[in-house]
């Protein structure tokens, strides 16, 4: 069993280089490490490369889901049976991949996923997946949940795939430059039979700082990727009477996020182009 710890990066090397520190301090050095720079803008730091078991890949920018997928072509011909992804601005415990490699070694076939605290307050869950409903593409799920529990969706933030699962489904969907792709993949997986679970270990607990990446972007600049990927999710995975109630809900959404975002509004071409590539995504 190999596991390799994937950390997609777009800029944001100080979070990064937090990321790998946490990584460095392991209890285990039974695992890899591949950076997956989805093209940014400036260069990493020399010392990114000085990280032990670190292997980095620059990339043209493609969006998360394809940089993602990239990354794992890579670290499956390198050997890996199971891929951790892992966003760059999380912090973990030094025990953190001791655990996993216990817990894969007793659910090698299951996608699993841990809980997701807020790293500036540790003790509240920033999210933890669940079942699939209508609320799912608007409210994150914030269960504390106690013991290992099969679910529909799971987060990306961390999230461990084994490589024979990964393969089989095909990565994540590209359609989703940047989210959902993981709601998507685990809904997929259990289509196919494939279970996932969220497990919560205290070893394996999150801390994430959240949206490291979009911090000097904007709130809108981070929206307009997630109204398109949710719209795109709604088109893929509702049917019935949810399909229209959901979309029902998506402008809702849209409607509130703009007013808690006064006085910064949307600008209208780029939120034109969001809705047009959701429904036609």
């Amino acid at each position: 069993m190999t596991i390799f710890v994937i950390i997609p990066v777009y800029g944001n090397w100080p979070d990064t280089a937090a990321c790998l520190q946490s990584l460095a301090a392991q209890t285990t050095q039974d695992f890899q490490i591949v950076i997956a720079d989805d093209g940014s803008p400036e260069p990493p730091p020399a010392d990114i490369r000085t990280f032990p078991r670190v292997r980095y890949f620059r990339f043209e920018n493609a969006g998360f889901g394809t940089n993602c997928n990239r990354a794992a072509q890579e670290a499956i011909a390198l050997g890996a049976t199971h891929l951790l992804f892992l966003n760059n601005d999380t912090h973990c415990s030094p025990a953190f991949m001791q655990r996993w490699i216990e817990r894969t070694g007793t659910m090698p076939d299951a996608i699993l996923s841990p809980l997701i605290y807020w790293a500036g307050d540790p003790r509240r869950v920033w999210t933890s997946g669940g079942s699939l409903s209508v609320l799912t593409p608007f409210v994150r799920a914030r269960t504390a949940f106690e013991q290992v529990t099969l679910v529909d969706v799971v987060t990306g933030c961390a999230i461990l795939v084994p490589s024979a699962v990964w393969s089989s489904l095909g990565g994540f969907d590209p359609r989703y430059t940047m989210y959902f792709e993981d709601f998507d993949f685990t809904l997929r997986a259990k289509a196919r039979g494939m279970r996932t679970y969220i497990v919560p270990d205290k070893e394996l607990h999150v801390l994430h700082e959240v949206s490291g990446s979009f911090r000097s972007a904007g709130a809108w600049s981070k929206y307009y990727r997630m109204l398109t990927s949710s719209l795109i999710f709604i088109r893929s995975h509702y049917k019935g009477i949810r399909k229209p109630v959901c979309f029902a809900l998506a402008f809702v959404h849209l409607a509130v996020t703009a007013l808690l975002s006064l006085p910064e509004l949307p600008r209208p071409k780029p939120l034109w182009n969001s809705l047009t590539r959701g429904f036609s995504g």
